[in-house]
Formats: structure tokens, sequence, C-alpha cells
């Protein structure tokens, strides 16, 4: 049985789809830098980002030697960097926070043996 009808040339044969050899590296870099950035915007659990972020740096960087995927390369390079940003931000802001905190004790207990101490003046 033929596919063609009668007075067309015959359909050229159905070839399958050639896909371009990916680079896995790149790939994953990509991947694990998105993960970072998402992650990194959680506070609670932000801090696996700080292992995630550097994996795709790394792997950004040894994906972007290849012959493929120099694009999925830089998106984790720079994904990866952003994510580290987001964390050394949260650092920063947690570590304020303590500080802050710290101080306002800090306060709190001199105004409290000013107190006493007045007290213990006046009788």
């Amino acid at each position: 049985m033929e596919d063609s009808q009668p007075g067309q040339p015959p359909r050229p044969p159905v070839q399958p789809v050639q896909s371009g050899d990916t680079n896995g590296m790149a790939l994953a870099a990509m991947i694990i830098g998105l993960v970072a950035v998402l992650l990194a915007l959680i506070p609670v659990i932000g801090f696996i980002s700080w292992i995630l972020a550097p994996l795709a740096i790394v792997f950004g960087l040894i994906g972007k030697n290849g012959a493929t995927g120099g694009g999925f390369a830089w998106t984790g390079i720079i994904s990866g960097g952003v994510a580290l940003l987001i964390c050394v931000a949260w650092l920063m802001l947690w570590w304020g926070v303590v500080n802050l905190g710290e101080e306002v004790v800090r306060d709190y207990e001199n105004q409290i043996n000013a107190a006493q101490s007045s007290g213990n003046t006046n009788k």
C-alpha cells in the first residue's frame, strides 16, 4: 500500500529529529543554580544553598569548556553567584538581629541595675 496519491510524487521518508549533544555539566549547573536561588530565598531552608551555589558555579565553569551548553553553563554560574549573595545577605541580616538583641538585653540589664542601685541609696 502506497501513501502517495496517483499523479503526485512519492513522499520523502520520515527521518527522526536529530538532537544535538547536550552538555550534562552545563545543564546540571543551570538546574542546581536555579534551585539554589529559589532555596536561598526561603529563610529556614536557605542554608542548603551554601552547598548548592558553589556546586553550580564549579559545574558551570567545567561545563562552559564543552562544545555545547555555553548558555546553560553561564546561567549556572550566574545563578550560583546570585544564590551566594542572597545567602550572605541573610547571614548579615541574622548577625545584625542577634547583635541588636544582645544590645537591647544589655541596656535593659543596665537600667535594672541602675534602678536597683538608686533604690538602695534612698533607704
